[in-house]
């Protein structure tokens, strides 16, 4: 079985779960040409985002700007720190600390991220949550789960990204405070990709 044969799966076993989610995507903020969904997911009483937006940016300039970990903090919405570490050919795995509100404790997690650029129109990133990759932080709290993708469909010269995933923040977070503004991570993480692509 082939790498791409293998993610084309992953990602369709993806998408069949959420598929079967208690609810279908809503509009949950709709600003600056980007759009935002989200809904529950079944057995999680946290909600998953769909972010979608098109750039006139070409897929391998913003594959370049994702795998480019180190410099998540400039423009990936509340990240304080992030870096890449192992890389490999289409595989690389990054550390993310993602800030959460006073009087909670930041989250972090080691993300798989791998590639498959074979396509000739699309490209399938897959993102893993692995929690167990390196030892948990004294003062942050590790997420125990999170999953998603990103897809990148060329358009001439166009390139719609849309953005989706659903994870677990754990610990104490309160379940309405989580859903109640999980659109802001996307929609702040689109605003600042589109920048970047831009500079």
């Amino acid at each position: 079985m082939s790498k791409r044969t293998l993610l084309l799966i992953i990602v369709f076993v993806l998408s069949s779960l959420m598929t079967s989610a208690q609810t279908s995507w809503e509009i949950d903020k709709w600003e600056e040409d980007i759009i935002v969904y989200t809904r529950m997911e079944k057995d999680s009483d946290f909600k998953s985002f769909k972010a979608v937006m098109t750039v006139d940016v070409p897929t391998d300039e913003i594959i370049e700007v994702l795998k480019n970990a180190n410099d998540y903090v400039e423009w990936y919405g509340y990240t304080k720190t992030s870096e890449v570490l192992k890389q490999e050919e289409d595989i690389q795995y990054n550390y993310v600390e993602t800030l959460f509100p006073w009087p909670y404790s930041n989250r972090d997690m080691v993300y798989k991220m791998s590639i498959d650029a074979s396509g000739s129109k699309e490209v399938t990133i897959l993102l893993e949550g692995i929690p167990d990759y390196i030892p948990e932080k004294k003062g942050i709290v590790r997420m125990k789960k999170a999953a998603g993708f990103i897809l990148l469909k060329s358009m001439g010269k166009h390139t719609e990204i849309t953005y989706q995933f659903h994870s677990e923040p754990g610990d104490n977070i309160p379940v309405w405070l989580a859903n109640s503004s999980i659109a802001e991570l996307p929609f702040k993480t689109f605003l600042g990709l589109r920048k970047t692509l831009k500079e």
